[in-house]
């Protein structure tokens, strides 16, 4: 009969220790997706405005600015998640230290270390969203902006084009009778490219189009009936023993009006636009342009990055819980500091790394590491020091002091004035 009732009470505080993790994942779920919408928001937006500049400036649609807004979010994301889990802890759990929530689920049975369970398994999922987006998704997006960004800029034909005006580009000259409103069609068409080796081709056709550019492919022109012919430099010269020119009749013609292969660059150039297993195996051998300590600085800077989600609960909590009846809570702008303390850092241990003035061990994982001993340290002195009652810290006193010297500085300064 005991152990029946023993068994029923177990099972009892089981609930209600699942009820109180559901209730603050749901706490902090809410303001945490609200915090991220909101700064994705306001980084593409500032982002955005750069965006509009250069497909506006090179005649692109607006199917061409959402797609490479696209390419920015797995970015923004990196950037934001953490930040937005971070300031969600924060928010949520000075509420309920404020509302006495908190005070409650104690008195309920409920360990500090075992409130912060659902925040370490939000914490775990994310880290693995983390891994996706660090590892895989930024450096396939990174190419393809840039890629978009080189196929925008290589509309330029597009962009010049004007009825009955000869128009140079580079080393060719061009200009048709009719365009349409779009620039998109045209009839008409005259072509003059001077090649490298002297050769001059002259294209003449009755009409032909503009095929938009791909991701890693320039604007294409496409030709229909009409006339190429290959003047060779001698014959120009008229030198004697120049060769005779040759004229192809055509129905169907395509040029990129270079002559030569103008795709993008393949991807790997730059060690950001390697996923995490291309960096380990881009190691002992990385491409042209690129130093090996470079490679070593990027894959552990994204492995700090991903790491450090599990560190966010155990600085978050401690400082978000505020003392009984404070003046002033401080754990808020302090988390803050140390968050931003925290990037910062990694950012200079990661430049200093990648120009091979220090260790990636010194310049990341030493401030990772700090950053871990200072979150297990606030959680257990948390969970094992008796909360204070209230009253003022010498934070308070600190700045009461401060405080009262500025106000008996303001009259005197009054009086002073004319």
């Amino acid at each position: 009969m005991a152990f029946a009732r023993t068994r029923t009470a177990a099972k009892s505080k089981r609930e209600v220790m699942s009820l109180f993790s559901r209730y603050i994942a749901a706490e902090l779920l809410r303001p945490m997706l609200a915090i991220l919408g909101s700064a994705l928001f306001a980084l593409l937006a500032e982002r955005m405005l750069r965006v509009v500049d250069i497909v506006i400036g090179w005649r692109g649609s607006l199917l061409v600015i959402f797609e490479m807004m696209s390419y920015l979010i797995p970015h923004y994301i990196g950037l934001a998640l953490p930040a937005a889990l971070f300031i969600a802890i924060l928010m949520t759990f000075s509420r309920l230290s404020r509302d006495g929530e908190f005070d409650a689920m104690l008195g309920a049975g409920a360990g500090f270390w075992r409130l912060q369970r659902p925040l370490m398994l939000i914490s775990l999922v994310l880290m693995v969203i983390n891994i996706g987006v660090q590892g895989y998704l930024q450096p396939y997006s990174r190419y393809a902006y840039r890629a978009a960004v080189y196929a925008l800029s290589n509309v330029s034909f597009q962009a010049l084009l004007r009825e009955n005006d000869f128009v140079t580009l580079q080393d060719t000259t061009y200009t048709v009778d009719t365009l349409a409103p779009d620039h998109n069609s045209f009839t008409g068409v005259f072509l003059a490219n001077l090649r490298e080796n002297g050769d001059l081709m002259v294209i003449t056709a009755e009409k032909g189009q503009v095929v938009p550019a791909s991701m890693d492919k320039p604007v294409t022109l496409q030709l229909q009936n009409g006339l190429q012919q290959l003047l060779p430099s001698g014959f120009i010269n008229d030198t004697a023993n120049g060769a005779a020119p040759t004229v192809l009749r055509f129905r169907n013609f395509s040029t990129d009006l270079q002559g030569n292969d103008t795709s993008f660059r393949p991807r790997g150039m730059d060690e950001r636009e390697y996923t995490l297993p291309e960096l380990v195996d881009a190691k002992p051998n990385p491409a042209e342009g690129i130093m090996p300590w470079e490679i070593t600085a990027e894959l552990h800077i994204r492995l700090v990055r991903i790491a450090s989600t599990l560190i966010l609960p155990l600085i978050a909590t401690p400082l978000a819980i505020g003392r009984r009846r404070a003046q002033r809570s401080y754990g808020f702008i302090l988390g803050i500091i140390l968050l931003l303390a925290f990037n910062q850092l990694t950012e200079f241990g990661k430049s200093m790394a990648d120009n091979n003035k220090v260790s990636v061990a010194v310049g990341l994982w030493l401030p990772f590491f700090a950053f871990l001993i200072l979150g297990i340290y606030l959680t257990w002195r948390k969970s094992v020091r008796v909360p204070s009652g209230g009253g003022s810290n010498w934070l308070d006193r600190l700045l009461d002091g401060a405080l009262a010297a500025i106000r008996r500085l303001l009259p005197a300064s009054r009086e002073a004035s004319p």
